[in-house]
């Protein structure tokens, strides 16, 4: 008697749109994220007699802490608006990963306009991250004969940098990707003519041609005739 054959799982590995869905919802999140992290530091040390006072201020996507002029140890902040494209970022990338995770980009129309969202959302927070970065890099430029001033990246520079990078992937993931093909329409009966056609079997000739005797008298009462008695 053979032994039964070990079953082997069967391992499906998710589609590309699985994938493309997944990556792009990732890099919107960390697009709107990446705007509440700090995008940079920088720390401000003055000497106190024979020991340094030190300061470290915050510059994130809101919100930019500085020191005030006059008074070394004081800091003041404003207000900054720097983060919007980066949030405009992450509700396209948001709304193209829905559509792909969902599966409503059925044609290719819609699948179009996602590979779109996610170049936009793309093109956007790359901006942003090249912004930021040279503007740090003007900050240092700026200050690179004073020993008091160091800068250095925060969080949410890496956060941004990710999520464009992400999306350059997302983007990438969907150029192969072909709308899913929809189910048939179940076919439409056709409509029923009210009107009754009869037809008319002849069942005195069959198929083959032969002619069939019709009208034969009952078998029980059938008797053949007598035959004539010879003289």
């Amino acid at each position: 008697m053979s032994e039964p054959t070990p079953s082997v799982p069967v391992v499906r590995l998710p589609s590309r749109r699985m994938v493309a869905g997944v990556v792009l919802l990732v890099a919107g999140v960390l697009a709107i994220g990446g705007t509440f992290a700090a995008f940079y530091t920088f720390t401000v040390a003055f000497p106190l007699g024979l020991s340094q006072f030190s300061h470290t201020f915050v510059v994130t996507s809101w919100v930019s802490d500085y020191p005030t002029y006059g008074l070394p140890f004081g800091a003041t902040s404003r207000t900054n608006y720097f983060g919007v494209p980066a949030l405009v970022a992450g509700a396209l990338a948001l709304y193209g990963a829905d559509l792909l995770l969902r599966r409503r980009a059925e044609t290719p129309r819609q699948v179009t306009q996602v590979r779109l969202f996610a170049i936009a959302a793309t093109g956007l927070v790359a901006g942003y991250v090249w912004f930021g970065v040279t503007n740090l890099v003007d900050s240092i430029a700026s200050s690179a004969g004073a020993s008091t001033y160091t800068f250095d990246t925060g969080a949410g520079m890496w956060l941004l940098i990710a999520a464009a990078l992400l999306g350059a992937l997302s983007f990438v993931l969907m150029l192969g990707l072909a709308p899913e093909a929809t189910p048939a329409p179940a076919p439409v009966a056709a409509a029923v003519d009210e009107e009754v056609v009869v037809y008319q079997v002849d069942v005195d000739t069959p198929p083959m041609g032969f002619e069939v005797p019709v009208n034969l008298p009952p078998t029980d009462t059938y008797q053949p005739p007598e035959k004539p008695q010879g003289t």
